[in-house]
């Protein structure tokens, strides 16, 4: 495996490369895991693609790990460029994108603006908006610990009240807002509604709205390259049936998408492994996408 430092503008990316003919597929991270030893699914695509002939580069997200500027997480299209200016660097026959939860969102982006991308790999390609998906993942992960209805929209509840103060909406009830926050943070739940526990100045509310705001169905019909799709069915951060129906929608029946039962959002089953369904669709399918 080759360690690489790439200059994009404004920052240097750290990168591990392992070459393996002409082709390259490039990972792109989820939300929490911006570094290239931070998920298993990283280190799983250098086992299994370079015996394949396809080469595999992860790297760490702007301002995380080795790679230095300011942090790209939330910053879809900063995080798209520095995606292809790899690409460049790298100069495959064939480069690939695969792109985990927030990464697929990131990976369609890349492909809708560059002819450089010849194929999408995607796990957990969310297909509504951020705040659509937190929602959901809000009230899924409560339930998941154990808190009943009554957890859930009181989570909820506040999670629409952060959103709506951040667009100007209920500013004479600020100080409300402002109590019921405080008073939340108490709460063994509150890191489970991922929000912050004060209200944001007037630049964290732009990008608050920014990145809530972001939709991804417009960007998924721009893609022209053939796409490989996987859930798990059980995703509890992803709501899989609306993400499905957005690709569908987009691209029909040319875009390929595996379902794989029982597994979580990483694709991992119950006792924590990597479902085999996964590793066996992938390797087959990138196979055939590398000529």
């Amino acid at each position: 495996m080759e360690e690489l430092r790439i200059a994009v503008d404004g920052a240097t990316l750290a990168a591990s490369y392992s070459s393996a003919g002409s082709n390259t597929l490039i990972a792109l991270h989820s939300a929490g895991e911006g570094r290239r030893a931070d998920s298993v699914l990283y280190a799983h695509l250098h086992e299994v693609l370079p015996p394949l002939g396809m080469g595999v580069v992860t790297f760490d997200r702007r301002g995380e790990g080795e790679s230095t500027g300011d942090a790209s997480r939330g910053h879809f299209r900063l995080q798209a460029e520095d995606a292809l200016a790899i690409a460049d660097e790298i100069n495959a026959d064939r480069t690939g994108l695969w792109g985990f939860s927030q990464g697929g969102w990131v990976a369609p982006l890349a492909a809708a603006s560059s002819k450089r991308v010849s194929f999408l790999v995607l796990v957990a390609s969310t297909g509504v908006t951020p705040l659509e998906q937190m929602a959901y993942a809000t009230a899924a992960q409560l339930r998941l610990a154990g808190y009943g209805d009554d957890v859930v929209e009181r989570a909820l509840d506040l999670r629409r009240r952060f959103d709506g103060w951040t667009r100007g909406r209920g500013r004479d009830e600020e100080q409300g807002l402002r109590d019921d926050l405080l008073t939340a943070l108490d709460e063994p739940w509150f890191p489970l509604l991922y929000i912050p526990p004060g209200l944001p100045d007037d630049e964290g509310c732009r990008l608050w709205i920014e990145e809530m705001d972001f939709d991804p169905r417009p960007v998924f019909a721009q893609v022209h390259v053939p796409v490989l799709a996987f859930y798990g069915e059980r995703d509890s951060w992803t709501p899989v049936a609306p993400s499905v129906e957005s690709w569908r929608l987009a691209r029909g029946d040319s875009v390929d998408v595996v379902v794989v039962p029982g597994a979580e959002h990483d694709l991992t089953l119950p006792d924590e492994s990597l479902a085999p369904e996964y590793e066996n669709t992938l390797t087959d399918w990138v196979t055939r996408a590398r000529s």
